[in-house]
């Protein structure tokens, strides 16, 4: 589903119900510079965190890899698609993988439908 209208909102009230339906289960958070990863680990650590709900957020990206025991610990995990893509390759041997209960792109360019421009994916 391409989300261009309210794309942040909706992706929080999505990730929001799933942590709560889901216990126990991750939400992905796909950004595609690190950058904009670093952005929204300082807003959501903030709402999200300590601060917030309680919940634990996680940043994955070539600067920042933390280890299998924090990600598997994190509810909500940012990170880059060149990141996630080489972590779920290998997915049945990394159980934080395997919990994934939703993925969230952010700012996603279709080249196989070059007139596309989806400012957001809920997965």
């Amino acid at each position: 589903m391409c989300v261009s209208n309210g794309a942040a909102l909706s992706a929080k009230l999505a990730m929001l119900r799933v942590l709560r339906v889901h216990k126990g289960r991750k939400v992905v958070y796909i950004a595609p510079l690190k950058a904009l990863v670093r952005e929204r680990m300082d807003d959501w650590t903030k709402r999200l965190g300590a601060g917030g709900l309680g919940l634990k957020v996680a940043e994955l990206t070539g600067d920042v890899t933390p280890d299998a025991k924090t990600l598997m610990e994190a509810d909500v995990v940012l990170t880059t698609p060149e990141k996630w893509d080489g972590i779920s390759r290998d997915w049945r041997h990394r159980g934080y993988v395997a919990k994934v209960a939703l993925t969230v792109i952010d700012e996603i360019h279709l080249p196989f439908l070059s007139h596309v421009y989806c400012k957001s994916v809920v997965l």
